[in-house]
């Protein structure tokens, strides 16, 4: 219930509750990791320190001048020896004999406790240091010799600075975290209050297409992080949404005429055909006329059928086949196909293959319908008498295959728009085309990795237009896949 609860809430509240969530949690390891043992650390440093002075002492007290008749060590000596001990460490510090009566340095308040006496007694069997931490009083008892006797050291130190030590550093911790904390807040109510403000700025922009259309510009100024990456994707998209939505327009409306005006022609001339053929009004042959330019048109609408057809095809972008393809066996095969019509109009179809095998990487149907496209194209423009060549050549990493004819030609500022969908050049312009064909070629050719182009004929060539399709070469050894493959599929 708390999740869905924090879940129903706001971004800024999300985010600020999280930095500052993130912020506690941190501070909170950083207490746990610092105070809990910066006590004990204070606590070992101050017993280190301590037994490393009193270790540095011992050798004085050996040195100490023994009385002959008493065979005691000097009292005076003892007592400034202790003194120095009790600088260095600044502890209290007593000197015990091996009965435990004091020798120097008075008796400490409760220095008779059992507890210290065992300490002694055991430094003075042992005759190694006895350490002992009884609450803030640290006790050490030190074994030292003196004229060949065995005396106690006794040296007890209150550790309350240490506790205090840990009560500053706690609260300067806590009063720094706060400051923390609150910078922290104030941080975050700055970032969420930006972000927030661009994010409303997207909203606002996405709302607007929304409400009045693709043409609305969008307002948003990109920045260099991920909410300016989203903000130019958003532009980006309205771009392309625009594009599209242009162009679905422009293919609607194209299409529309296309298809209005053959069939506002068939109409007409079924009707005329129909009145021929009306009892008492026979006319034979001007029906056999009009049936036949009817039946043209309905090859009209085939043809532009078909090529919406393969456009939506591509615009689906369905994958198409790569493997090896021979360019030469594809020329033939559709000059083959297409030799019959070729004839009717009196055109002449030549084909020129490379003197070795032109071998290709794609999709052999696709690669047939290029060139059924720019023969169709060819044939459209040519005259009766003309001629067109199809040339097939191998360079380097690339393939070619070249379809030139001896039309009109294409307007140098015609060039790349006759690739474009439903545009046609000016010079061919009366020969019935729909301006899909080479839009389709152009695609089909980039989708395998290649292109489609209005090039230079070379020296000695025909006269019209030259399209050239390139497409990656494939290896040598391709040619025999091939043949293992079986005959080349020139079908659309």
């Amino acid at each position: 219930m708390a999740l869905r609860g924090v879940g129903r809430l706001g971004l800024r509240p999300r985010l600020l509750a999280a930095l500052v969530g993130t912020s506690v949690v941190t501070l909170a390891v950083a207490a746990a990791a610092l105070l809990s043992p910066l006590e004990q650390k204070l606590r070992s440093e101050s017993e280190r320190s301590l037994f490393t002075a009193v270790h540095a002492t011992k050798g004085e007290f050996s040195e100490i001048t023994i009385d002959r008749l008493t065979g005691r060590p000097d009292h005076e000596e003892v007592d400034l020896t202790v003194d120095r001990v009790r600088q260095r460490t600044g502890a209290r510090t007593w000197i015990l004999d091996s009965s435990l009566a004091t020798v120097s340095g008075g008796t400490p308040f409760g220095l008779e406790s059992p507890t210290y006496y065992s300490q002694a007694q055991q430094a003075l069997r042992t005759d190694r240091g006895v350490a002992r931490l009884a609450g803030n009083l640290f006790v050490l008892a030190e074994p030292v010799r003196m004229g060949g006797r065995r005396y106690a050291l006794m040296v007890v130190k209150r550790l309350d600075y240490v506790a205090s030590a840990v009560s500053v550093v706690r609260g300067a911790f806590i009063e720094a975290a706060a400051v923390g904390l609150a910078i922290a807040l104030l941080l975050g109510v700055a970032l969420t209050t930006t972000l927030l403000y661009r994010l409303r700025q997207l909203r606002d922009a996405a709302l607007d297409l929304q409400r009045h259309g693709l043409s609305t510009p969008v307002r948003v100024k990109p920045g260099h992080d991920e909410i300016g990456e989203l903000a130019r994707t958003l532009i980006e998209m309205q771009s392309r949404l625009g594009h599209q939505e242009a162009a679905l327009r422009a293919f609607v409306a194209t299409a529309s005429h296309e298809l209005r005006t053959p069939l506002a022609s068939l109409d007409s001339m079924l009707e005329l055909i129909e009145d021929d053929l009306s009892p008492g009004h026979e006319d034979l042959a001007d029906a056999r006329q009009r049936t036949a330019r009817a039946r043209e048109q309905s090859r009209r609408l085939t043809k532009l059928a078909s090529d919406l057809l393969d456009l939506s095809r591509l615009d689906a972008e369905i994958s198409l086949r790569a493997e090896p393809v021979e360019l030469g066996e594809i020329a033939r095969a559709v000059v083959a196909e297409t030799d019959l019509r070729a004839a009717a109009k009196g055109v002449t179809l030549r084909v020129f293959a490379a003197s070795r095998a032109t071998w290709v990487r794609a999709d052999p149907g696709a690669v047939a319908q290029i060139v059924r496209i720019l023969l169709d194209n060819a044939l459209a423009v040519s005259s009766e008498g003309s001629l067109v060549d199809i040339t097939t050549s191998h360079a380097g990493q690339v393939a070619q295959i070249v379809v030139e004819d001896q039309g009109p030609g294409v307007p140098a500022a015609e060039r790349q728009e006759i690739f474009q969908r439903f545009r046609r050049g000016s010079r061919g312009s009366t020969h019935g085309g729909f301006g899909l064909g080479l839009a389709i070629g152009r695609e089909l050719a980039v989708r395998m990795g290649g292109a489609l182009e209005l090039v230079d004929g070379s020296a000695g060539s025909l006269s019209g237009a030259a399209f050239a399709v390139s497409l990656p070469a494939a290896a040598v050894e391709a040619e025999a896949i091939a043949l293992e493959l079986g005959p080349v599929d020139a079908a659309v």
